[in-house]
């Protein structure tokens, strides 16, 4: 009796993996940016450029600051489609307090290059708000960026809380 075994060979093999692989290429060689005083939306502009810049998806990156505008950290907290990305405040202040931030500024791409705000990005924008003043946390802006345009709601939407030191 043979014990050979066969081997059938019907063409390029299919390896299917469930790791995930994550890479990026960084655009310029901007240092991490923690340590900078925020006083402008361009200076948090600056900043989800160089970390999420013009990615094709949704990415939504949260800013922490110190009670000086000092950029203490900051973390992508939700990656979406083409053309949008599901966030909950607790997904932003989770990470905001472990951080220890005193205030925090949202950002978002719009791979669609318009800044124009969504629906979808006024609710979350007024969730955040009213979660950020809840928790002692405020939310000091939130920026729609493109590689070429921003929208700030601050600055935009005329937020006047009375702060005299409230950005740009």
């Amino acid at each position: 009796m043979s014990t050979h075994a066969r081997t059938l060979t019907c063409g390029p093999t299919i390896r299917v993996s469930t790791r995930r692989v994550s890479f990026s290429l960084a655009l310029n060689d901007a240092a991490p940016h923690i340590g900078e005083t925020i006083t402008t939306p361009p200076d948090a502009v600056h900043i989800a450029r160089a970390v999420i810049g013009d990615d094709i998806t949704e990415c939504v990156l949260v800013i922490f600051l110190d009670s000086r505008r000092r950029v203490t950290g900051y973390a992508e907290v939700a990656r979406g489609t083409l053309n949008s990305a599901r966030l909950q405040p607790r997904d932003v202040y989770s990470r905001a307090l472990l951080s220890a931030a005193s205030t925090i500024i949202i950002t978002h791409n719009h791979p669609s290059q318009d800044v124009t705000p969504s629906r979808a990005d006024r609710h979350v924008t007024r969730a955040l708000r009213d979660a950020g003043a809840l928790l002692g946390v405020e939310l000091l802006d939130h920026l729609i960026v493109t590689a070429t345009d921003y929208f700030s709601f601050r600055r935009d939407e005329g937020w006047d809380d009375g702060d005299a030191e409230a950005m740009g």
